[in-house]
């Protein structure tokens, strides 16, 4: 008697583990697309994390400069791709914080990430399958909010990148000059 007590222990234990074991294969694959969507985020940054930002900064010295140069220096075509530049360093004023600030979300939600499938692999949600989906939807729902706000921005950026690019070597030929 004493040796089918153990054995039926055994047996009770086995089915347990085949219900966590279920749960745990239904877990794995949704962390998974955590991190696909993840990735994906990642690889739509364009700039480096302070690209943009130090632009900013660039043409705010820049601007600032110009308000004591003289005149007579201008040219009408250089005020025109003044005018320009402005536009665009309107631009990255207001959406270079907004940039930087998607970047160290998506570094966050990285870790958090990292973290709930550290948990799915150490059985934490395995009879706890509510308290798993909490936290998936509640990332899901951050990478979707990320991701709406990199399209605004990276759409904003994007759409003056070719202005920028045009007329940043000629400013900057005007002020050695002028300088």
């Amino acid at each position: 008697m004493a040796v089918f007590i153990p054995v039926f222990i055994i047996s009770l234990s086995a089915c347990g583990g085949n219900q966590v074991s279920e749960n745990r294969a239904e877990c794995l694959p949704l962390t998974d697309s955590l991190k696909g969507a993840l990735q994906q985020i990642r690889g739509r940054f364009d700039y480096k994390i302070n690209e943009i930002d130090e632009r900013r900064h660039e043409m705010d010295s820049f601007l600032q400069w110009l308000k004591f140069t003289d005149d007579n220096k201008i040219t009408a075509e250089m005020r025109s791709q003044i005018l320009q530049y402005n536009s665009v360093y309107r631009i990255y004023k207001d959406f270079a914080p907004k940039y930087k600030g998607c970047v160290l979300k998506a570094e966050e939600l990285f870790y958090e990430i990292k973290a709930l499938d550290k948990q799915v692999k150490d059985g934490v949600f395995d009879s706890d399958l509510p308290a798993f989906g909490k936290e998936y939807r509640l990332l899901r729902g951050q990478l979707t909010m990320l991701n709406a706000e990199l399209d605004e921005v990276l759409g904003r950026l994007n759409a003056v990148e070719p202005t920028y690019r045009r007329i940043v070597g000629p400013v900057e030929d005007f002020a050695e000059t002028v300088h």
